[in-house]
């Protein structure tokens, strides 16, 4: 369940993407007919959909001539999660968590699949571990859009264009992600990736712990080019090759926990514990950095990938000293 003062401030946040999409008076709102909600309402394959959507009132948001872009779960899709979750139907699910469900798969603006990039994008829910919007990683390979590497979209089935915005089918309810579902989505198939790294180590599962929704981290996630520079320069044929008392202090070195750390934080300089001890001060210069005890730098090439449980800034260097 999520807090009363985070839904507050979400409400907040969420209210000024929505009201960006036009600036005529409420009262002079023409509702055009085929809008994404009318279309929901009127199409038997996303009755569940409608009916959350009426349950939460993002139906009537859907409504209006304001402008969006929405992934939508069919019935099975829908009826998945619910039995998942244990639900027997969709008044069980507690409404505000619904509602977060839902805003997870709406975007603001009119948009085309080709439009999304191939990276992290905000979403319009939040997490546990703070009032920031969640991420969302889109990309696009053999005439399929994949959502976080969960949800589908056949392209030539998609950009479903409605008088208010554009829908997309998908046939996965998407779910809330985790620190360890972003560690995978963009290095799935990766035999250099953050996620092998921790997976190689044999003395306490990391992944597991990065799976709990009880606990909060930031990941430093060591790019793939870091690590691959890492091997060479340490003569390691692959990431097993490492030695498990080395792998572990790189690990510990690359975790902070109970703390959300994003970049926004940074005034001057902020001055953060890592798991293992190691002092890490973050601060701006020509994007947001980090400087070690012994002075090396570290560059965060893509920040604030938030998770329900976290937040991951991907670094281009392995901290090993």
């Amino acid at each position: 369940m999520l807090k009363l003062s985070k839904i507050v401030l979400f409400f907040v946040l969420c209210s000024s993407f929505f009201s960006c999409g036009t600036s005529d008076d409420p009262g002079d709102v023409n509702i055009a007919e085929n809008t994404i909600s009318n279309f929901l309402l009127n199409n038997s394959n996303y009755s569940v959909l409608a009916a959350g959507l009426n349950r939460t009132g993002l139906d009537s948001l859907l409504n209006t001539t304001q402008q969006f872009t929405i992934f939508a779960p069919t019935n099975a899709a829908f009826n998945s999660f619910l039995s998942d979750n244990d639900f027997t139907n969709i008044n069980d699910v507690p409404l505000d968590a619904l509602e977060n469900y839902l805003r997870y798969h709406v975007q603001p603006g009119a948009i085309t699949l080709g439009e999304f990039p191939d990276g992290y994008i905000r979403s319009l829910a939040i997490g546990n571990a703070s009032d920031r919007l969640l991420s969302m990683y889109t990309s696009t390979a053999d005439h399929i859009f994949y959502i976080n590497n969960e949800a589908e979209v056949v392209i030539a089935q998609a950009n479903i264009k409605l008088d208010n915005g554009y829908l997309n089918p998908i046939k996965t309810f998407l779910s809330l992600p985790k620190i360890d579902d972003f560690l995978l989505v963009s290095q799935e198939e990766s035999a250099l990736s953050f996620y092998s790294l921790l997976s190689a180590n044999s003395s306490r599962n990391y992944l597991e712990d990065l799976r709990s929704e009880e606990e909060v981290y930031t990941i430093l996630q060591a790019s793939e080019e870091a690590i691959q520079n890492f091997l060479e320069a340490n003569d390691y044929a692959s990431i097993s090759d490492i030695p498990q008392n080395t792998l572990e202090r790189i690990i510990e070195n690359h975790i902070i926990s109970a703390e959300n750390i994003r970049t926004e934080a940074i005034v001057d300089t902020l001055n953060v514990t890592a798991n293992s001890g190691r002092q890490l001060k973050f601060y701006e210069d020509n994007g947001p950095k980090i400087i070690l005890e012994n002075e090396i730098v570290v560059n965060i090439t893509t920040p604030n990938i938030q998770a329900v449980n976290g937040v991951i800034q991907v670094v281009d260097q392995i901290i090993i000293e």
